[in-house]
């Protein structure tokens, strides 16, 4: 059998290329077209022109504001590695802070307690927060970490900023992590919280943290965005 090495482009993939060119003679926060204008001028059914702009939202080339769509600006691109995902904005000249959702304590279950090393029903610490770059929620983090490796931390630490730094503080060395990423959808609380709907793709990590003695430290589920999040990774040989 031979294969056609240059495929025929679907319709709309040829409207999502001409919609591509549209848009780089626009600025982010530019109102785009809307569907009706869109499909007639390029004399094609609003289903063909919804797979194209369906494709656009995803790679976070243009963004929903309520009832309208804008142009979006570049996707945040940080590096995946160990600390604060907000300083690491901040150096690339980003504004970026964390929203409070909430503190809670609990009894951790069998797994939780497996993947911290302690007792079923030890009492777990967990903070979560909505991560945001210049104004924008990108990211939701859960962090849960063994009560009594921070005592006091719920009344003394500013949710603003670095958790990372507030353990170094308390003399928490981080060693090795174990990253699990995979991509998924949002559940409906997720897509309020981050001010999406449940079809926006989302990368998710979930992270287990160590100390330099093999001790977990957290384990951290975050959600992040992916029409407007990028990742990279730096490897040795």
């Amino acid at each position: 059998m031979v294969v056609d090495a240059e495929p025929r482009m679907l319709k709309h993939q040829v409207v999502r290329k001409n919609l591509d060119s549209l848009l780089e003679g626009m600025s982010p926060g530019d109102p785009f077209p809307s569907e009706r204008d869109l499909a007639d001028a390029h004399d094609v059914s609003r289903e063909t022109l919804r797979q194209a702009i369906r494709e656009l939202l995803v790679a976070g080339r243009i963004e929903r504001r309520g009832r309208t769509t804008v142009v979006a600006a570049p996707k945040v691109v940080l590096p995946l590695a160990i600390g604060s995902y907000t300083e690491a904005a901040r150096k690339k000249g980003m504004s970026a802070t964390r929203i409070l959702v909430g503190w809670s304590t609990y009894g951790a279950d069998d797994a939780l307690a497996e993947l911290l090393h302690i007792d079923t029903d030890a009492p777990v610490v967990q903070l979560e927060r909505v991560f945001t770059t210049d104004g924008t929620r990108v990211g939701l983090e859960t962090t849960r970490i063994p009560a009594h490796r921070i005592p006091g931390l719920i009344e003394t630490f500013d949710h603003r900023t670095s958790l990372y730094a507030e353990l170094h503080t308390r003399g928490i060395t981080f060693g090795p992590v174990v990253d699990t990423i995979e991509t998924v959808l949002p559940d409906a609380r997720e897509a309020a919280l981050l001010t999406v709907d449940t079809r926006t793709p989302m990368f998710l990590l979930n992270r287990t943290s160590y100390d330099n003695d093999g001790v977990p430290i957290e384990q951290r589920r975050s959600l992040y965005r992916g029409d407007r999040m990028t990742f990279t990774a730096v490897m040795g040989a």
